[in-house]
């Protein structure tokens, strides 16, 4: 099998940059060519990283450039953008014009013209783009997914989905709505993504309600709270709370159907289904969610398997980010087309 030749574009996303790229270091088919920092200074890179670029490098012992012009010109077959969010479009574009696949960090885009963009750009060069959505290998809502459309409970009525998840305030960008998205651009594709996921049913309509509560640094809501109505008429409430800075179970899931209730979380059981007969327990969760779509991204590049999250997928998302975003500023329900 061909080893495949990847780089690194950026460090704003730290988690991303660091944990995925060393990773790949464990992939036989796999070589780590090259890191490029973009020219970001070194303070800019360890606030976001908890490390410099120089540094980084010199652990995983690869060269580090800052020119794209050089970083491309090492024959690379896979590179994994991790930079600012409102600038994974422009360099995802830049790689697959220079005939790479393309791994982007969570979320790809909050904007529906970016996804469009590069799904047609993608099309064109016949090029594996994979956004990052990781619950998307965290193993109870694979069985979550799996169940509900196998008809476990029935048809699904009403769901509920909460996420928590911190308010990203460490960086000038990420407290940045326009760069980061704030926090229902960060972390919506979860919202909107799951529930069409699990269901596999798509958004009619939402309305979103939110307000800034504890993060003052972020002039965006820091608590969303959004009802939608499926194409099916099934209801779901999605709730985004990144205000609670204590543990807390970072997404939990019930879906009632009309012959049963599921439940999942990413910390306890991987189902819990209560019907009529009794309750019934899944398996204690064990689920390295993180790293798995890198190493799902190497396997998609070498034709092993097919992308887990597609650009139809992050365009959807992206869409219900943008009427929920809609719906917020207007306090209208936003009907999706």
């Amino acid at each position: 099998m061909k080893k495949l030749r990847y780089g690194l574009i950026g460090f704003s996303q730290g988690f991303y940059a660091t944990t995925y790229t060393e990773a790949l270091l464990q992939r036989k088919d796999v070589d780590v060519v090259a890191c490029c920092d973009l020219g970001m200074p070194s303070d800019y890179v360890r606030e976001c990283a908890s490390t410099t670029a120089e540094e980084f490098c010199l652990s995983l012992q690869v060269p580090l450039v800052s020119d794209l012009n050089q970083f491309f010109d090492l024959d690379l077959d896979m590179v994994m953008i991790a930079t600012e969010v409102w600038e994974h479009k422009q360099y995802t574009i830049l790689a697959l014009e220079h005939g790479c696949h393309v791994f982007v960090g969570k979320p790809l885009s909050f904007l529906t013209q970016d996804v469009e963009e590069v799904s047609k750009k993608a099309e064109e060069k016949g090029l594996i783009v994979l956004p990052g959505q990781p619950l998307r290998y965290e193993s109870g809502f694979i069985e979550a997914a799996e169940k509900i459309k196998a008809g476990r409970i029935g048809k699904p009525l009403n769901i509920r989905l909460f996420l928590n998840h911190e308010a990203m305030i460490h960086q000038a960008w990420e407290r940045d709505p326009a760069r980061s998205g704030g926090p229902l651009g960060t972390f919506g594709v979860y919202l909107f993504d799951l529930i069409r996921w699990v269901t596999g049913q798509e958004f009619a309509e939402v309305f979103a309600y939110g307000d800034n509560f504890v993060f003052s640094q972020i002039p965006a809501h820091d608590v969303v709270q959004i009802v939608g109505r499926l194409c099916s008429g099934t209801l779901a409430n999605l709730n985004l709370v990144s205000t609670i800075t204590w543990p807390y179970p970072f997404v939990l899931l019930d879906v009632v159907g009309t012959m049963g209730v599921l439940r999942t979380n990413y910390d306890n059981y991987q189902t819990i289904i209560q019907g009529p007969s009794g309750a019934s327990l899944g398996d204690i969760k064990y689920s390295p969610m993180g790293t798995q779509e890198i190493l799902h991204f190497v396997d998609c590049c070498q034709g092993l398997a097919s992308p887990r999250m597609t650009l139809e997928d992050m365009l959807k998302a992206a869409k219900g980010i943008e009427a929920a975003m809609t719906s917020l500023t207007t306090g209208k329900k936003c009907v999706l087309r």
